[in-house]
């Protein structure tokens, strides 16, 4: 069966000699700018992962992320990320960046 193919320029391929029309740059918008009505914001929630991490809370953890792994005590969890506390400083962890997370062993930290 015969394929249409695009090579180059598309006014090659033109079925008719359309006038091109541009659009005056120049002129001045007349709507005015304002904030939408009406914003939703989502947030992707996984459960069972936060239900876990629930269950840590105040425990010695390592958290593997995208970047690297963090060892501290797990301060907070919330529905977008998690506050672990290392040496005294918080760490907010976004959940979707944590690929896992395990109990800290004393020789970790």
């Amino acid at each position: 069966m015969y394929r249409f193919k695009y090579y180059g320029d598309p006014q090659d391929y033109a079925l008719s000699t359309a006038p091109q029309y541009y659009g005056n740059r120049d002129a001045q918008r007349t709507e005015t700018l304002g904030l939408p009505n009406y914003v939703m914001y989502t947030v992707a929630v996984e459960p069972k992962f936060t239900e876990l991490l629930f269950q840590h809370i105040g425990l010695k953890i390592v958290i593997t992320t995208t970047v690297g792994k963090l060892v501290g005590t797990l301060d907070d969890v919330s529905t977008d990320h998690v506050t672990l506390d290392v040496l005294g400083k918080k760490h907010h962890i976004r959940l979707c960046e944590i690929v896992y997370f395990e109990i800290a062993k004393e020789s970790s930290l």
